[in-house]
């Protein structure tokens, strides 16, 4: 079940933004899609810090990319020390081909009014 939130990309805010990309094979698509968010909604949401995630599968089955944002680099750094998240990036790792993830922030965001 979803966060009742919406994400918001804003770059007045000043967030830590995570963009992991999963490489998998098309059968295993649906799988990390759902740990990733059973994941999210169970525990990483109740981090501190945490803001939000959304978690995008490409239309060719190929990848999976989960797009998420801390309230600062410590938090973030602080969610990644505990051996139980350790233990799920292990998790999600398991079901894909490869992982990219990187850092980043949020320099425009550009909308139709």
């Amino acid at each position: 079940m979803a966060s009742s939130k919406t994400a918001a990309i804003d770059p007045q805010a000043k967030w830590l933004t995570l963009i992991n990309v999963y490489e998998v094979e098309p059968d295993r698509q649906a799988d990390l899609a759902r740990a990733l968010s059973e994941s999210t909604e169970s525990r990483i949401r109740h981090q501190p810090g945490f803001i939000s995630v959304s978690i995008h599968s490409s239309l060719d089955g190929k990848k999976v990319v989960n797009y998420a944002q801390w309230a600062s680099r410590a938090h973030f750094e602080d969610f990644l020390k505990k051996p139980e998240t350790q233990a799920q990036l292990k998790q999600f790792a398991g079901l894909a081909k490869s992982v990219s993830p990187g850092l980043y922030r949020v320099d425009a965001v550009h909308a139709d009014q």
